[in-house]
């Protein structure tokens, strides 16, 4: 909830509001966002885990992740064989009377949908490392809901929960033509089955009315048993699973088969907190009474974990869930059976008897084949020194949420791919659509300083505002076959770059404000172990695009169209009419300020921040006037949320400017 916000009727011009936020929030940092030069000039190594919370964590930018999972031995222990060439999601499990490891992995015909038609693969281990295939789990034997003209259709993401001498399976089914489906329940008197489906489901989208007016399909969930009940942690999508908006959800019942109450909304893009954008659940897993539900980015990387956690008897209640960790809980490695990071949803963890986090991972290969690998950490320590910043498939930016004019940086890192050190960056954050499958904006790319270093070329590039490119010195250098050590020194009479013992490049070019960010180019694994910076610190400004409200908000893909004119910021921004249409942009910070041009075609929105009405904006006026700020304010260092939505006429979607701020914790 915010501390103080203002009401603006009227509001003052935009470097007025930047710098009056700016000097509250200088406040509640202790200093560290001050308006001048001179804060924490030491040099400091940023590739601590200790410091993790100075950088952004996001799930289409970018996510420098400590995380400390090392891969086991034998990986990957499946790959997808025709026709069942995508094996997607699984379920690690570990069965209490014997021990053994189990893993009920999904498998599904290329392009998702075809012959046959999804099933689910049973995997068991013998000696460590070595995992034997036991079949597929359901036989055409199916029961009549999951059955069209007396063909078997898809039955796929199971969870397993032994109690009371049985195995009690939950699983999703959908016909052959996907315009039905749900969950159903199953039993089993051993881990490897067979599995009795009872005879009806225990969720059925035909009798689903849509929640919020969208949520239809439930799917990918998880079982529990609790103390007095069960509960079913469970995603739900748009009819028949097309995508777009991700819900995590709960439903309860006096026993395994159910009967189930209705599935309540637990962490949705549309509520009013804080909720990363574009992310998948499933498996979720319990330790210790609290159960942990990891989601996934769904943009081009998917290497982003954002794990939501609550008490395990309470998990039903939406105030229960909080962020346990935002980002870093995950990395890619350079692994041929990992080209696509998290190809699926998330991994599936088991806490074991020796205290490790054991986690079965779906990826993909190369050649179009989904893979099964699986990963370890102890839980007591999840963080390792130095951080990886993955790019399977898009550049990923490391964002350092601090503003430097002249710096020392000496970084110590070892890259798979074309990589670079940038500084001086201005652009606006966000992704380029607002759906899956989605990558940093051109313009988050654009605005900034670069030096660049791919096989045995070196490259000095400017970036200006439109992303129009300026060579400013190039070179050679012997291939880096291990770590390099690149020292980047930046001043009023210009930068020098020195790789090793040699300096390499030295420019002229004026010392301009801006942030230091590390891009790793699609393709590229880039594994900093160091990175000392020195130099006077500002607290940073973002500028966060229309894009980003959008997808934070799970707009449909069509209720705001494109506008483009000199009143937005940046030249092009989203209108729509749709009254009660929402933008919803979360972020981590102190302060906001939101924009949006006025017009005589313009009408009136509110703005809600964690929730809480803040404003009622009139945006009509004679002539067109220049995006300003229309609401802003100071909150408490943490994760916050800021909506735009619709009274009446057309409004505008513009950018929210957010004063970052590190949280503890997370």
């Amino acid at each position: 909830m915010p501390s103080r916000t203002t009401r603006p009727t009227s509001p003052a011009p935009t470097g007025v509001s930047r710098r009056a936020v700016l000097a509250a929030g200088a406040a509640l940092l202790g200093g560290a966002a001050t308006a001048s030069s001179g804060a924490q000039s030491r040099s400091e190594d940023l590739a601590d885990a200790r410091r993790r919370g100075e950088w952004l964590h996001h799930p289409v930018i970018g996510d420098p992740s400590w995380d400390s999972f090392a891969r086991e031995p034998g990986n990957p222990v499946h790959v997808g064989r025709d026709p069942y060439a995508w094996p997607v999601n699984g379920f690690l499990f570990r069965d209490p009377p014997t021990g053994r490891w189990y893993a009920y992995v999904s498998v599904y015909p290329r392009g998702y949908w075809g012959e046959p038609p999804a099933n689910c693969l049973l995997l068991r281990e013998g000696a460590p490392g070595r995992w034997e295939d036991c079949g597929l789990l359901f036989t055409d034997e199916a029961p009549a809901y999951a059955r069209e003209e007396g063909r078997r259709g898809l039955m796929t993401d199971a969870s397993v929960v032994f109690h009371g001498g049985r195995y009690h399976l939950l699983f999703g089914w959908a016909n052959r033509a996907n315009t039905r489906g749900g969950l159903g329940y199953a039993w089993a008197a051993r881990p490897e089955g067979p599995f009795h489906p009872a005879p009806d489901p225990v969720h059925d989208d035909a009798r689903q009315a849509p929640i919020r007016g969208r949520y239809v399909r439930a799917y990918a969930s998880t079982l529990f048993r609790r103390r007095r009940d069960w509960l079913i942690l469970h995603m739900m999508s748009t009819p028949g699973n097309v995508g777009g908006i991700w819900a995590l959800c709960a439903m309860t019942a006096p026993e395994a088969g159910g009967p189930y109450g209705a599935p309540e909304l637990l962490l949705y893009p549309q509520s009013e907190r804080f909720h990363p954008a574009l992310a998948e659940f499933y498996p979720a897993f319990a330790h210790g009474g609290r159960v942990y539900a990891p989601a996934t980015s769904v943009a081009m990387n998917r290497t982003y974990q954002t794990i939501f956690t609550a008490g395990l008897e309470g998990a039903h209640r939406p105030d229960a869930w909080r962020v346990s960790r935002l980002g870093s809980a995950w990395h890619a490695e350079p692994a041929p059976s990992e080209a696509f990071g998290l190809w699926g949803q998330t991994f599936s963890g088991q806490v074991g008897p020796d205290g490790a986090l054991r986690a079965l991972f779906p990826s993909k290969d190369r050649s179009d084949r989904g893979t099964i690998g699986l990963a370890r950490r102890p839980l007591a320590r999840p963080y390792r020194r130095g951080f990886v910043l993955s790019a399977p498939r898009a550049p990923a930016l490391a964002v350092l949420r601090r503003s430097y004019r002249s710096l020392r940086c000496r970084i110590a890192a070892r890259s798979t791919g074309p990589w670079a050190l940038c500084w001086g960056c201005r652009g606006p954050l966000g992704p380029n659509h607002h759906m899956a499958d989605s990558a940093p904006h051109p313009l988050s790319l654009a605005d900034r300083i670069e030096w660049r270093r791919a096989g045995d070329r070196w490259e000095g590039v400017e970036v200006d505002a439109a992303g129009l490119m300026r060579t400013l010195g190039s070179g050679t250098l012997p291939v880096s076959r291990g770590t390099e050590h690149v020292v980047l020194d930046v001043g009023e009479d210009g930068a020098a770059v020195r790789v090793g013992d040699s300096e390499v490049w030295r420019a002229p070019i004026p010392a301009r404000e801006g942030r230091v960010e590390l891009l790793a180019q699609a393709g590229t694994i880039l594994r900093v172990e160091r990175m000392d910076l020195a130099g006077p610190a500002r607290g940073g400004w973002e500028t966060w695009l229309a894009s980003e409200g959008l997808a934070g908000a799970g707009a449909p893909a069509r209720q705001w169209r494109e506008a483009r004119g000199g009143g937005f910021r940046l030249g092009v921004g989203r209108e729509t009419d749709v009254v009660g249409a929402r933008a919803k942009w979360s972020f981590v910070g102190c302060g906001y300020s939101l924009h949006a041009p006025r017009g005589p075609r313009y009408g009136r929105c509110r703005v809600l921040v964690d929730g809480v009405e803040v404003a009622v904006v009139d945006l009509r006026a004679p002539a067109e006037e220049p995006s300003r700020s229309i609401a802003e304010g100071t909150l408490p260092a943490g994760l916050h949320a800021v909506a735009l939505e619709v009274v009446s006429g057309t409004v505008p979607c513009d950018c929210l400017e957010v004063l970052a701020a590190p949280v503890d914790g997370l």
